[in-house]
């Protein structure tokens, strides 16, 4: 049986590998997806693997972005995906005031704005589904990981308190936190600590990229509304496990 979407599905972040794969997967369940890219790089990425990305706009603000996606959907996004991860590895104690303040305006700032602007266009259908792509970092940070870490925290905690808020409205969230996979930087990462990340896995072994692709697409769908204001691993046990166990 086919999940059911009830309008278009919007993917911030979306021209990231995961986001690529996830768009396509949600095609196949029979979604209208729109990809939103940070990127020229992304874009184009999209582009070349036939999936719908929003053109550039002379109005990138978050609060546009409803409207843009209607303007190629026809119709606000009715589910809302939000994959969107900070580039700032970095120890805190070494990075430079001004790159903490462009980390909290992008990273923590215009999600907040960009979650606000989607909600708020979904009020009149009286549904939406929102998804945070989270990480079991947020609980199991590595040294360097302070920035992002903090910034995957504030994320699920926006999602949560906005299925709270909104749930007899129609909308509902949640965050989903994943392991490693081996994409983006991730492969970059895992090129040199495979070993290790395999045995910091309860079963011994990564997660399955698609069977973690294809769990988001699930919880992305209408079906998965029960599941509202929460925090969902899909991290095959990493953030449960104890460290050096």
């Amino acid at each position: 049986m086919r999940l059911t979407f009830r309008g278009p599905v919007l993917l911030s972040g979306g021209g990231c590998e995961l986001g690529r794969l996830l768009a396509a997967a949600l095609r196949a369940e029979g979604a209208q997806t729109c990809s939103d890219c940070r990127s020229e790089e992304g874009r184009a990425a999209c582009e070349a693997e036939g999936l719908t990305v929003l053109p550039p706009d002379s109005d990138m603000t978050p609060e546009r972005l409803p409207e843009r996606c209607r303007a190629v959907c026809g119709a606000y996004p009715a589910h809302f995906v939000d994959l969107r991860h900070s580039r700032r590895e970095v120890l805190l104690a070494g990075a430079a005031p001004e790159e903490l303040d462009r980390w909290a305006a992008e990273d923590m700032a215009d999600r907040a704005r960009t979650l606000r602007a989607v909600t708020r266009a979904m009020l009149g259908g009286r549904f939406g589904r929102c998804v945070f792509v989270s990480s079991a970092a947020t609980e199991r940070p590595a040294p360097g990981q302070t920035l992002y870490s903090a910034a995957k925290a504030a994320g699920e905690a926006l999602f949560r308190g906005t299925g709270i808020e909104l749930a007899g409205k129609g909308i509902t969230t949640c965050a989903a936190r994943l392991p490693w996979l081996p994409l983006g930087r991730g492969r970059i990462f895992l090129e040199t600590h495979d070993t290790d990340a395999q045995r910091a896995m309860p079963a011994g072994k990564l997660v399955d990229t698609d069977a973690v692709v294809q769990a988001l697409c699930w919880l992305i769908s209408a079906e998965a509304a029960v599941i509202n204001a929460a925090v969902i691993p899909l991290d095959g046990g990493l953030s449960s496990r104890k460290a050096g166990v």
